[in-house]
């Protein structure tokens, strides 16, 4: 064991490969990022980003804990060498395709927009201004589609007015909803992982997060900055990797950490970061209130082996938005798993907040022990790096929704990677039911987001088999539940193309499920597939009425090369005629690409 815990400590240590780019990757990359049990971005994969990209990664982005001893020139040479030069994805500025005019505040005006990452403060995802229907969804026909310079496209559309906002690496566009010809580009100071969020009173600015907590409000006619604040880091492990709200004069910001990976390093005093929610006045930037999850974490104990200090409390990371009920001035929203022992009781929780103060007005566990960090699925360091419970990682990943029952009460609806999904009372966080719908898994269950109309609940089911064996049989698909008792009314099961697409892909890479969230506009619920399809489905049935499979390549329209890949973290948007979807996402091991896909009726 001595001998495992010498080499991988020399893994994480200096290199003396000075500029040998193969070398230093091999050195310092490759354990983890082709151990396929941790479904991580392949070395082989990382061609599709830019070298940009890439340093800023090692700089600014996840991987910076981990390049810390690298040199800079160390760090290019592996940019260098992982990319082959410049990465075939790299992006390409769109000097010919800039818009011919500029835009305007009309530009701007639409009853049909999208403003925030779950459609409204509530996260309904339910677009009820559109001309689509199951009648003519047939006629939804691919228009354009635009290349972001990355393999990974987590940023979900935003549209107001004429306008598209997407974001890849440390760029955001405004595009032209017509023709997706750009009005303008803003730089962030760090990667971009999520989507911005449009002004609920003044439509004409937006706000932006990137993963280094800089936060910048922007005019949204130009493009210019408006002002720029950054959320102090309480440790460089701490980011925003979930999408910011902006209600009444309160711009929301979820608060998560980088630590659940950081703990494969045996070496890594592991934990100290807790999840959170920052509130900011949205006028000046100013921070009103800022929410930890857990109390400061203390140490623990050392590690038998390593002798490196454990702490805890620790984790309980906000992945997803919040949701907002301003009438009651409430803010709603889950929290993931704790990094370390003992797992806290704000872990796998969902938990209410006073909007005014930031104070709790309630939380409530749905599973408590679930204790777990990426260091539990390597065997040869499970003993130095896991906690005690090695829980199964089954926190909320998706955000929590808003609706009325019958009776018109407030109730809370939240899915998790467990697989159960669970009916809140608003006030009190009284569960009213919960159904088991999906298997659940590390990557299961439901994952990024479920959707609801005005009697049914929508919920998408991955079941990945990854990093564990699992007695239970997986139940990808997608499932309809009534409000009132959480019955199972419909489901819809994919068939299974994945050894279809193999020979085009690679081994491993394509799997059958549902794990980006899912939108329901009148009659039709829109949803996309970890093998890379776009389908629309009844909502009174489950019929499949359309389908489109993005695994293909493109001309695009900023002349970028872009491919589509996996469906995953991002959903369908709905507007007026429109429908924008992202596909390419290699962030566990899936299918890489790099498309923002337009669609309208004709």
């Amino acid at each position: 064991m001595m001998k495992i815990y010498t080499a991988l400590f020399f893994l994480f240590s200096s290199s003396f490969y000075a500029l040998d780019g193969e070398a230093l990757s091999q050195e310092n990359c490759a354990s983890c990022h082709e151990d396929r049990s941790l479904n991580l971005i392949s070395l082989s994969s990382m061609t599709y980003y830019s070298q940009t990209e890439l340093m800023g990664v090692l700089e600014k982005g996840k991987m910076k804990l981990q390049a810390n001893h690298l040199s800079a020139e160390q760090k290019k040479a592996i940019a260098r060498y992982l990319t082959k030069g410049e990465g075939d994805f790299a992006i390409v500025n769109p000097i010919d395709n800039y818009c011919k005019k500029g835009l305007s505040a009309d530009s701007l005006k639409s009853n049909s927009n999208w403003l925030s990452w779950g459609y409204d403060s509530f996260n309904s995802r339910h677009q009820i201004n559109t001309n689509i229907n199951s009648k003519n969804i047939e006629r939804l026909k691919y228009k354009w589609s635009f290349g972001i310079g990355t393999q990974e496209v987590r940023a979900q559309p935003i549209v107001i007015g004429g306008v598209v906002l997407v974001s890849g690496s440390d760029t955001l566009y405004a595009l032209d909803k017509e023709n997706g010809c750009v009005y303008w580009e803003f730089q962030s100071e760090a990667r971009l992982r999520n989507a911005p969020a449009i002004d609920s009173v003044n439509k004409d600015t937006l706000y932006l997060v990137d993963s280094d907590f800089n936060i910048f409000k922007i005019n949204a006619i130009d493009g210019k900055l408006i002002w720029k604040t950054q959320i102090a880091k309480e440790y460089e492990s701490n980011t925003s990797s979930a999408s910011p709200l902006q209600v009444g004069n309160y711009l929301l910001v979820p608060i998560s950490t980088y630590e659940t990976v950081l703990a494969i390093d045996p070496t890594y005093e592991c934990c100290k970061t807790s999840g959170g929610m920052a509130a900011l006045d949205s006028s000046t930037g100013d921070i009103i209130w800022n929410h930890r999850v857990l109390k400061e974490a203390q140490f623990t104990k050392k590690g038998l082996i390593t002798r490196v200090k454990k702490f805890a409390p620790s984790g309980a990371a906000v992945w997803n938005a919040p949701g907002v009920d301003i009438e009651d001035g409430r803010v709603f929203f889950g929290t993931g798993q704790s990094t370390q022992s003992p797992a806290s009781e704000f872990s796998d929780a969902i938990i209410s907040l006073s909007l005014k103060t930031g104070k709790k007005l309630w939380a409530t566990q749905t599973l408590s022990g679930d204790a777990h960090n990426v260091g539990c699925e390597i065997p040869v360091i499970r003993s130095m790096t896991c906690p005690e419970e090695d829980g199964p990682d089954f926190d909320f990943g998706a955000p929590v929704i808003q609706s009325l029952d019958k009776n018109g009460n407030k109730v809370l609806f939240a899915g998790q990677k467990s697989g159960w999904v669970f009916r809140l009372n608003n006030s009190t966080g009284k569960i009213d039911w919960k159904t088991k719908v999906g298997r659940g898994g590390l990557l299961g269950g439901v994952h990024f987001g479920m959707s609801v109309d005005n009697n049914k609940l929508y919920v998408p089911i991955s079941d990945r088999e990854v990093g564990r064996e699992y007695e239970a049989e997986p139940k990808p698909g997608l499932y309809a539940l009534d409000f009132e008792e959480g019955k199972i009314l419909w489901t819809f099961s994919l068939d299974n193309i994945c050894k279809d697409r193999e020979p085009l892909i690679g081994e491993g890479k394509c799997t059958v499920g549902f794990s980006a969230p899912i939108t329901v506009a009148k009659d039709v619920l829109y949803a996309g597939t970890l093998d890379g399809r776009f389908l629309a489905h009844s909502t009174i049935n489950g019929k499949k009425l359309w389908e489109f499979d993005t695994l293909i390549g493109y001309q695009t329209v900023n002349g970028n090369p872009a491919a589509g890949g996996s469906i995953d973290a991002a959903g369908p948007v709905v507007v007026d005629d429109w429908v924008f979807i992202n596909s390419g996402y290699s962030q566990h091991g899936q299918m890489a690409g790099n498309a923002i896909l337009a669609f309208s009726i004709e």
